[in-house]
């Protein structure tokens, strides 16, 4: 009969469960953009600290060695589901996209151009860092902003300069030599644009 100390202790994979409210903000944040997501990253972030730490201390009191490896192998279970999604294309832009795509389809198809042209539009992705866009969404019918830095022609690059003076839709795709861009397909003719310091989106 086991002891009463190391009654329950078994390798358990729910205490993954417990980190799933980081995955939810990532998957979650856009339905209610208005939220004050940055003070509620930080309860979210608080309150697992304390339920990890007091489960630790528990875990150890009581000798249960199986539960505190699997509370310490939780988030590698985690890290391998979400490479598994990512690499099937399940990401949470993509479920987003997915779910908001005709609203932007149909918003693109109300822009009037002179004939023959290509449309260019961009749209906030994701402006929760200090409230400026360091993530955007990029229709450019042309596909020229999936190209090499330089390759672009400068009848794309007329079209962007316009974009950007008119409407504020701005794309810079070399903004200086302290941030980084990097552009990411995600459906026909729409990419998504990460400024990993958001300075190319005022």
């Amino acid at each position: 009969m086991p002891e009463p100390e190391k009654r329950g202790d078994k390798f358990t994979w729910t205490y993954a469960l417990w980190l799933l409210p980081f995955l939810a903000q990532n998957w979650l944040y856009w339905l209610h953009p208005q939220w004050d997501w940055w003070t509620i990253s930080l309860i979210i972030w608080v309150l697992t600290l304390i339920a990890v730490a007091g489960s630790l201390c528990i875990n150890l009191a009581q000798r249960r060695w199986r539960r505190l490896v699997s509370l310490l192998i939780a988030p590698l279970l985690l890290l391998v589901l979400l490479r598994i999604l990512a690499a099937v294309g399940i990401t949470s832009d993509s479920v987003r996209f997915a779910l908001t795509k005709q609203t932007y389809l149909a918003e693109i198809e109300r822009t009037d151009l002179p004939g023959g042209e290509q449309r260019f539009r961009t749209f906030v992705w994701d402006d929760t860092f200090l409230e400026k866009t360091y993530s955007a969404l990029v229709y450019d019918e042309s596909d020229e902003v999936a190209l090499p830095r330089g390759e672009q022609s400068t009848a794309w690059q007329q079209r962007v300069q316009t974009s950007c003076s008119e409407k504020k839709e701005c794309v810079d795709l070399d903004p200086g030599p302290d941030e980084y861009v990097s552009v990411r397909k995600i459906g026909e003719h729409f990419y998504i644009l990460d400024n990993y310091l958001p300075h190319a989106f005022p």
